[in-house]
């Protein structure tokens, strides 16, 4: 006998499918239900996009950052700065222009994530706190931090 999620029973089984390209309208499907079950405890919320990009006099992007906004946080994916322009304080002012955007939106905590060989100093010398640590492979860490905003 096959039971389904809420118990009752039923001969149809479920299907499990395991991909490694996902598909759109499946994303959706799920992403939509986990917003639709979030917003009864959090209200409507919706995610908006904050990037930040550097060009070079060429227009050649150089740097940047990808983000995106939610509620009252600021989820920094990826921060980049070409390896010629490293070290001139240039991440610095990318990350400090997203966290002034992300105070004009109500943002009041910046959460990231690095690897242990690449910028955990950099992020604690601006601020950031550790809040945790997983093991990416062997002898790597993955580095979760976070940022409380103060009004600048």
């Amino acid at each position: 006998m096959i039971y389904r999620m809420d118990g009752t029973r039923t001969s149809a089984p479920l299907v499990f499918e395991v991909t490694h390209e996902g598909q759109a309208e499946s994303r959706e499907v799920i992403n939509r239900g986990l917003s639709e079950f979030n917003a009864k405890h959090l209200g409507d919320h919706k995610w908006t996009g904050l990037d930040v990009y550097v060009r070079d006099a060429t227009g050649q992007l150089v740097a940047g950052l990808i983000g995106e906004c939610v509620l009252d946080l600021l989820y920094v994916h990826t921060l980049w700065v070409t390896e010629s322009l490293r070290g001139r304080g240039l991440g610095t002012r990318i990350l400090k222009a997203a966290e002034d955007d992300a105070l004009q939106r109500g943002c009041r905590v910046v959460v990231l994530n690095t690897l242990s060989f690449q910028a955990p100093a950099f992020y604690q010398k601006l601020g950031y706190e550790r809040t945790g640590v997983t093991e990416f492979q062997p002898g790597v860490q993955k580095i979760y931090m976070q940022k409380r905003l103060l009004a600048r």
